[in-house]
């Protein structure tokens, strides 16, 4: 009979519990941030300007606060989170996310692609200087490693069970790592199609002119689904919940 480790002692409980809602308070973010950034620039007057070039030109946006505030506390997050004792590099590879998220956050992008009003009802930042194509690199650059280290984790981290499962739970496990690797595979085509349409592509009109902000959503979704079906234990007791996950839970 598989052992369930959340019968531990009441302290080993207590940090077992937090490090799925972790987990889960990481996936939140990343699938709650495109939505918010678009929702709250539309209610503060922004109407068809709420949609920037990418999510990282809402730094300039009235929604400047709920932009950095996310890449800070998931930064936070992901450098709290120590991943599976056995896997050293699992904690790594967190840090190293969570430090690009601080980084992203410090280092804005250029202001050239923002779109304000014409009333500039939605600009809340007008930098001193403006950021030279080195400063933006280093931006761009940061978001690179923090989309890589999102895919390592879906690819091979979260590939590797937490504990031995056998029966039935094993069979959810393997339907949790198809799903991983869809996450995983998704993000790296996102992260292709960000680099095509920046440096070969180049389209400045209709959708595509958004490409950028498209698939660093996708991107986003993809590795926000992923972390909250791997913290989803957490749910397994939550009356409303836990019918939804049982497939997988």
């Amino acid at each position: 009979m598989q052992q369930n480790n959340l019968t531990s002692a009441p302290g080993d409980n207590e940090k077992i519990i937090s490090y799925q809602q972790l987990r889960m308070f990481i996936g939140l973010i990343g699938l709650f941030l495109p939505v918010a950034v678009v929702t709250g620039c539309y209610l503060f007057g922004a109407k068809e300007y709420s949609w920037q070039h990418s999510i990282s030109h809402y730094y300039y946006s009235r929604m400047h606060i709920v932009f950095v505030c996310s890449l800070c506390v998931l930064g936070g997050f992901l450098i709290t989170y120590r991943g599976k004792p056995d896997n050293i590099w699992e904690s790594r590879v967190s840090n190293i996310a969570g430090y690009c998220a601080f980084g992203i956050a410090s280092f804005p992008t250029q202001f050239d692609g923002f779109q304000p009003p014409q009333n500039g009802a939605n600009q809340y930042i007008q930098l001193l200087q403006d950021i030279n194509n080195f400063w933006g690199s280093v931006h761009f650059a940061f978001a690179g490693v923090l989309f890589t280290c999102f895919v390592l984790f879906c690819l091979y981290f979260f590939q590797k069970p937490d504990e031995v499962y056998t029966g039935t739970e094993q069979v959810k496990f393997l339907r949790r790592k198809r799903i991983y690797k869809i996450c995983g595979w998704g993000i790296l085509f996102s992260i292709i199609m960000i680099a095509v349409f920046s440096f070969i592509i180049k389209t400045k009109e209709g959708i595509l002119a958004y490409s950028t902000f498209i698939f660093e959503t996708t991107s986003l979704w993809f590795f926000g689904t992923a972390w909250l079906i791997k913290g989803s234990v957490a749910l397994k007791n939550v009356p409303v919940l836990k019918n939804m996950i049982r497939s997988l839970r």
